[in-house]
């Protein structure tokens, strides 16, 4: 089956109804055929996007709904997935910086018995991903294992070269039994700890660049 496109270079449309529609992949395009939207299942599911052009991904799968901007690059998406297997599922949906990866997203997932559910912030350096991009798309092509891992060796040095690949600053939600708010500093290291455990007590926890408790707060 072939992606439904809706476009017209009519700007006042009239509506069209349906009862019920069956599709595969559902694209939401601008005048100019630039995606605005793409709701798609498992195996017709996007790549990925910068300045309209598509890459491939070397790793993503799954279907869900992705967001585009004015310029064509993909900036966020809603995703689920579950594996009956090994009784693991997750959602989320997440919204990009700029010319870069996620930076705010609500978030759940759980595997093996263990649950973390809530809002996560990132930090993201300031230079675009287009060049990660293009090896991501030379890696999915990859012939060989070895191939493709020497590519993913080659996305990591050139995200370390420029500034990283981000990291995560807040987390405010529930891991296990406990719910909890934690602040880190730009290197990703937790710093700050506010929880209420499963049993209902609270504290507040300091911690240093080694993550070692320095100071704690409790009822």
């Amino acid at each position: 089956m072939l992606p439904l496109t809706f476009a017209s270079a009519d700007p006042q449309p009239g509506p069209t109804t349906f009862d019920e529609i069956n599709v595969q992949r559902l694209n939401i395009v601008e005048p100019n055929g630039r995606y605005r939207l793409v709701l798609a299942n498992s195996a017709r599911f996007p790549g990925l996007f910068m300045n309209g052009r598509e890459y491939r991904h070397h790793s993503r799968s799954g279907g869900g709904m992705w967001f585009y901007n004015d310029d064509g690059d993909e900036v966020g998406g809603l995703t689920y997935r579950s594996n009956a297997a090994n009784r693991s599922a997750s959602a989320s949906i997440m919204f990009d910086q700029y010319k870069q990866d996620q930076t705010v997203g609500l978030e759940y997932a759980e595997s093996g018995g263990r649950r973390s559910a809530g809002l996560r912030v990132w930090d993201r350096p300031d230079y675009s991903i287009e060049p990660l991009m293009e090896m991501s798309d030379r890696a999915a092509r990859a012939q060989t294992d070895d191939e493709r891992n020497r590519i993913r060796a080659e996305m990591r040095t050139f995200a370390e070269a420029n500034g990283g690949g981000g990291a995560e600053r807040v987390f405010a939600g529930k891991t296990s039994g406990d719910a909890l708010v934690r602040l880190a500093d730009p290197q990703g290291r937790p710093r700050l700890v506010m929880r209420v455990a499963s049993d209902g007590t609270p504290s507040i926890d300091f911690l240093d660049e080694n993550g070692r408790v320095t100071r704690s707060i409790s009822q």
